[in-house]
C-alpha cells in the first residue's frame, strides 16, 4: 500500500509538473519575446540619447559663439525657405544695380528631411547692361543669405541701347540657395 501511495504520488507530481509546463510554457515564449522588445527598445534608447548628446553640443557651442554669429548662420541657410524674403532681396538687388527683374521661380523639394539642410533652385530673369549684371552678380555674392550662381544664359536685347551707350540684354541667372529643413 506504501508503494501504491508512493506511485499515485509520483503520477500526481508528474502530472501536476508536466501540466505546470504546458501551462506555463506559453508564458515563457511571451517573457522571451518581450525580453527582445526590451533589448530594441534599450538599443534604440541609447541611439536617441547619443542624438541627443550630439544636439546638446551643437546647442553648447551656439550659445558660446556670440549672438552676431547665430544671426548670422541664420541668415545665411535660414530655418525655412522665405520665398518672400528672397524675392525682396533679388529685387533690392536688381534695383540697386539698375537691372530690370522679369521673373523669379523657384524650385525645391515638396518635402524638406528633418534637420537638414535642403538645396532649393532660383531662376531669375533679368535686363540690363553688362556692367549691372556683373554688379548684380557681386551683390549676390555679398548678400547675406548663401545663394551661389551655377549658370547664366545672356542674349542680346533688340537693338536697344542706353543712355550710357551699352546695348541691353536680356539674363537667365540659374542660382541654388539653401534653407533647414523642419524640425
Amino acid at each position: 500500500m506504501k508503494n501504491k501511495f508512493s506511485l499515485i504520488a509520483l503520477l500526481v507530481f508528474l502530472l501536476t509538473l508536466f501540466g505546470a509546463v504546458f501551462y506555463l510554457k506559453p508564458a515563457w515564449e511571451e517573457v522571451g519575446s518581450l525580453a527582445l522588445g526590451r533589448d530594441a527598445k534599450l538599443s534604440q534608447k541609447q541611439e536617441l540619447q547619443q542624438q541627443l548628446g550630439d544636439l546638446q553640443a551643437v546647442q553648447q557651442q551656439l550659445n558660446a559663439s556670440s549672438e552676431v554669429s547665430r544671426e548670422t548662420s541664420l541668415a545665411a541657410i535660414p530655418e525655412k525657405l522665405e520665398e518672400d524674403n528672397l524675392i525682396l532681396d533679388m529685387a533690392n538687388i536688381s534695383r540697386k544695380n539698375d537691372i530690370v527683374l522679369n521673373s523669379v521661380n523657384f524650385s525645391f523639394p515638396l518635402e524638406a528631411p528633418a534637420g537638414q539642410v535642403t538645396l532649393a533652385t532660383v531662376n531669375a530673369n533679368l535686363t540690363g547692361t553688362e556692367s549691372s549684371l556683373i554688379g548684380f552678380l557681386r551683390s549676390v555674392e555679398a548678400n547675406s543669405r548663401k545663394i551661389l550662381i551655377k549658370s547664366i544664359t545672356v542674349q542680346l536685347a533688340k537693338a536697344e541701347i542706353t543712355a550710357v551707350g551699352s546695348p541691353l540684354a536680356n539674363f537667365s541667372v540659374n542660382m541654388q540657395t539653401y534653407y533647414q529643413g523642419s524640425i
